[in-house]
């Protein structure tokens, strides 16, 4: 265990890995990673700018997160135009309210620039799902991914990452796969137990790509204009389903269970919905 002097703990940081180093260094043991030399190679490092987004779609209607800063898991869902958003979030945004572009799937909402860029190599999924991520100003809080893995490849700007490895749970005052602390810097008087975790933090900048492993909780910070592609995959249902130290044993259960939990829902409402009118 490392004393508070040591931190933060370094993320390696390794140039175009081959898919066998990657896979026995990286995603078999579940440690991140900082990669470089993928990304940067990509058409869309050249191009992923404000004006390129207007350009190909200015007027189209997209949906965007509106909250309050760090309030990731309260926030509400509204439209804006493409114009709209990339102008409020170009500029430095007053108070404490913040719009984000995230959790859209690249193709729904701008498939004109899928082939921006490359599915990496790493991914051994035949369809990995991918999201775009592009806002300024915006911290999202603390959280982990209960199904598998992912790659954040920043295109433009840069994003600072605090990591924290899956045993460090109980200091991070969990509901579900957030943590419930939703300002950085942390208010120890408030979160005290913060105070006693060990974590990891790096800066992915433009052309540069992030692992997070299955269940490692991560707390991004995008303080300029960024824009960036996140891929996800699933891991197994038998790694999903044996979590590591400091994951709850039920979580996973939860976690399998709520899809079809609301789709239940969704369609228990359709059929009482009344017929006509």
């Amino acid at each position: 265990m490392s004393s508070n002097k040591d931190l933060p703990l370094q993320v390696d940081r390794i140039h175009a890995p081959s898919i066998e180093e990657f896979n026995r260094l990286y995603a078999e043991p579940g440690k991140p990673v900082l990669i470089t030399g993928v990304v940067s190679n990509w058409k869309a490092s050249a191009i992923w700018k404000p004006q390129y987004f207007n350009s190909i779609a200015r007027d189209r209607q997209i949906p965007v997160k509106r909250m309050r800063n760090g309030a990731y898991l309260d926030a509400r869902t509204e439209l804006m135009t493409v114009a709209d958003y990339l102008h409020a979030v170009s500029n430095e945004q007053d108070g404490n309210e913040r719009f984000y572009l995230s959790e859209q799937k690249v193709e729904d909402i701008l498939p004109e620039i899928i082939d921006d860029y490359e599915v990496p190599v790493y991914i051994n999924a035949k369809e990995p799902l991918a999201v775009c991520y592009i806002g300024s100003h915006v911290y999202s809080q603390i959280h982990y991914h209960p199904l598998g893995k992912a790659l954040l490849c920043v295109v433009s700007g840069r994003k600072r990452v605090k990591l924290f490895s899956p045993d460090q749970t109980p200091f991070l005052y969990p509901k579900y796969n957030f943590s419930m602390i939703e300002e950085e810097p942390v208010d120890l008087d408030k979160y005290p137990l913060y105070g006693k975790t060990q974590y990891y933090e790096c800066e992915v900048k433009a052309g540069e790509m992030l692992f997070f492993p299955i269940y490692w909780w991560h707390g991004v910070e995008t303080e300029e204009f960024t824009s960036a592609v996140v891929f996800f995959w699933n891991d197994p249902r038998k790694l999903r389903w044996f979590p590591p130290s400091g994951i709850p044993w039920y979580h996973p259960l939860l976690f399998e269970i709520a899809p079809w939990f609301f789709k239940a829902k969704k369609m228990m409402k359709q059929a009482l919905k009344p017929i006509g009118g």
